[in-house]
């Protein structure tokens, strides 16, 4: 009988000869990290068939920072999210279904536990496009100039507080979203970025933290996965970043309403914008429906309406990430559902009130795992 199972912490720290079948390309080094530092954290899922656990995916938590001003004063939000890794089946029992059943199940769950959307970094794209994943976030190709003193330091234990704080503070002053980082996140990233025969080196100015890079340097190839400098020390050219970018995360909307109860204006004084929207899910029923969107400056609400209700524009579930995510725009997104939606009223016409929400295009992820 196949089923599947939520996955205990001792059941999820013993698929770990089957995680390095199926990833036989991550070193023993990795695996050995990740199974001794992050799977403790992780929800798991796994379909079992025969008595045996034959196809595995892991939720792992981070807290997202979304910026979203409210009326008590804060500009961000902490917002739980999960990044879903791990997602395998062994060899004899692929092309059963098995993936099928784990993303839907753990979609599912996601939207119960009211997450906004939840991410993932792609093997191969095509796999997830069908469950209406798309990419939100290409990674800049990070080129550090190895000369003299710019190579940096390396980070030693004591200094995570330090390099938290200066992160916090430059991804604050430049996205609209991004990963919190504390002292642990750090702590546990250096030991990452040892795993990848790498390190965190920092660069430092007047004995105070003006930038760092994460390197990594596995089966022979360098790479910065993520570096961040002070505009004081971008301008000294320590660090370049390429034109060229490649698209690395894809991500889905799980609870429609809460992704939306986090959009704000663009900051027009005292205004709020009113849209009502009919939304289609083919995964995720509760997701589905007519609803009224009202965006202010400091808060955002949305109502279910009426089955029968009429709607301005119709929005399926993988456009609106797009949308949220500043990747198309309101017109590519959203379709008419009336002839005189764009007709001018006391907002202005559809896509013009849609067009002043502030979406979610300055984001920055660059977690692998």
């Amino acid at each position: 009988m196949e089923q599947v199972i939520k996955l205990t912490t001792a059941e999820a720290l013993a698929v770990k000869q089957m995680w390095s079948e199926i990833f036989f390309e991550d070193s023993q080094t990795f695996t050995d990290y990740y199974f001794a530092e992050k799977m403790k954290d992780n929800i798991g899922y796994g379909v079992t068939s025969d008595n045996a656990l034959r196809a595995m995916l892991f939720l792992t938590p981070y807290t997202g920072r979304i910026y979203a001003p409210d009326r008590e004063g804060r500009l961000f939000q902490d917002v739980p999210l999960y990044y879903i890794v791990g997602v395998g089946t062994q060899k004899e029992y692929r092309h059963r279904g098995y993936m099928d059943r784990l993303l839907r199940h753990c979609l599912h769950d996601m939207y119960e536990s009211g997450r906004p959307f939840t991410f993932l970094m792609p093997a191969d794209p095509a796999i997830y496009t069908p469950y209406q994943f798309r990419y939100i976030y290409d990674r800049p190709v990070f080129h550090v100039v190895w000369r003299g003193e710019n190579r940096g330091s390396v980070m030693e234990a004591g200094e995570e507080e330090a390099l938290a704080r200066f992160a916090g503070e430059q991804l604050e002053a430049r996205y609209h979203f991004y990963l919190k980082r504390d002292a642990s996140y750090y702590r546990r990233q250096k030991k990452e970025s040892l795993a990848q025969g790498g390190d965190i080196y920092l660069w430092k100015r007047q004995g105070e933290i003006a930038g760092f890079y994460l390197y990594a340097k596995e089966n022979g190839k360098e790479e910065i996965q993520e570096a961040i400098v002070s505009k004081e020390l971008a301008a000294q050219d320590a660090l370049q970043i390429s034109d060229q970018t490649r698209p690395v995360i894809m991500a889905r909307i799980t609870n429609a309403a809460a992704m939306l109860s986090l959009m704000r204006l663009k900051g027009q004084q005292g205004q709020t914008v009113t849209v009502t929207l009919k939304l289609s899910d083919p995964l995720i029923r509760g997701n589905n429906g007519t609803f009224l969107w009202t965006v202010g400056e400091k808060e955002s609400t949305i109502a279910l309406l009426e089955k029968n209700s009429k709607a301005e524009v119709s929005v399926r579930i993988d456009a609106l990430t797009e949308f949220i995510f500043g990747r198309k725009s309101s017109e590519e997104c959203f379709d008419d559902m009336e002839l005189d939606c764009q007709r001018n009223g006391p907002q202005g016409g559809v896509y013009e009130r849609l067009s002043k929400i502030r979406t979610l295009s300055r984001s920055f992820i660059n977690e692998i795992v």
